[in-house]
């Protein structure tokens, strides 16, 4: 049987409340450097969404730059984008994974969602811990010496 998650995770990981301002959000985040994810939690601690790079700079690019080259934006997305105006706004679908999954589980979840990195969550849905692709590959490496 592989390693499970909790082998691999680290307790350090960003968290920013569902209502808070996008701009602090992306202070905190940047005064941070953790992480390249921000786990978007609830009143109770609850995971919500991820606040991704990709929706910063695409919520960035509209807002103070007028620009929309990334993606064929519609008319009611450049909309939303400048009208936001919390992290629950702009944040991305929560993608997890339990502390008891198999390492590979969140190998798959990573690829199938273009993340370096993932929450980790308890049963209740708060968050834990994150594990990265670094964490694991690391312990690939140290395993097979190489």
């Amino acid at each position: 049987m592989g390693k499970q998650v909790r082998e691999l995770m680290k307790a350090a990981f960003d968290v920013v409340s569902e209502d808070e301002a996008i701009y602090e959000a992306v202070k905190k985040i940047a005064a941070s450097r953790r992480t390249t994810i921000a786990c978007v939690v609830d009143r109770e601690g609850k995971l919500k969404g991820l606040l991704t790079p990709r929706d910063i700079l695409e919520a960035l690019e509209v807002r103070d730059f007028g620009a929309v080259r990334g993606r064929f934006f519609a008319g009611p997305e450049v909309l939303h984008l400048l009208t936001s105006k919390s992290a629950k706004d702009i944040m991305s679908a929560p993608v997890s994974v339990h502390a008891n999954d198999g390492v590979e589980e969140a190998i798959n979840g990573m690829l199938d969602h273009g993340f370096y990195e993932l929450p980790v969550v308890d049963k209740g849905m708060k968050v834990v811990g994150a594990i990265s692709y670094f964490d694991i590959i690391i312990d690939v490496l140290e395993e097979h010496k190489v």
